[in-house]
């Protein structure tokens, strides 16, 4: 059983919740440096649609990064369990549009983190995860308030 299986499993079992309905597909950045054991993701992006079919600005995007800075700077496995097993060492908002080594423009107002797995037993399979592709993003975890708009 590989170990991103073992923790859903954990999490199932302590925390509920389901992974039957499936999200929609969206790209997921990820960049590596194997040698000092670091990712950089793409948390949030602004103008483009969401896994929950939102967007944000890139004003909104930019005050989420500093929140999060500001009050949490933490990183979470699922949204479920704090860990010290994998750091965020930078979360910072894009100044402009440039290309990742895979090819990937980031565009200007993206918010990017780059993650630290540690060498410790569960650092490790961390970052197992994270070079098999197991684990290949991170998410907001937010919670809102939704209005629908409609054209009249």
């Amino acid at each position: 059983m590989k170990f991103v299986d073992e923790l859903a499993a954990m999490i199932e079992k302590h925390f509920g919740g389901s992974q039957a309905d499936k999200e929609p597909e969206v790209e997921v950045t990820k960049a590596l440096d194997e040698e000092e054991r670091m990712a950089l993701f793409v948390v949030l992006e602004p103008d483009v649609v969401d896994l929950h079919g939102d967007t944000y600005s890139a004003s909104e995007v930019e005050k989420a990064c500093n929140n999060f800075n500001m009050y949490c700077n933490k990183a979470n496995i699922f949204h479920k369990i704090e860990t010290e097993e994998a750091k965020i060492i930078q979360s910072f908002i894009a100044p402009s549009d440039f290309t990742l080594d895979t090819g990937r423009v980031i565009t200007k107002g993206t918010w990017l983190q780059w993650w630290y797995f540690p060498t410790t037993d569960t650092g490790e399979k961390l970052w197992k995860g994270v070079k098999t592709g197991d684990i290949n993003g991170v998410s907001i975890g937010a919670k809102a308030m939704v209005e629908s708009l409609t054209d009249d």
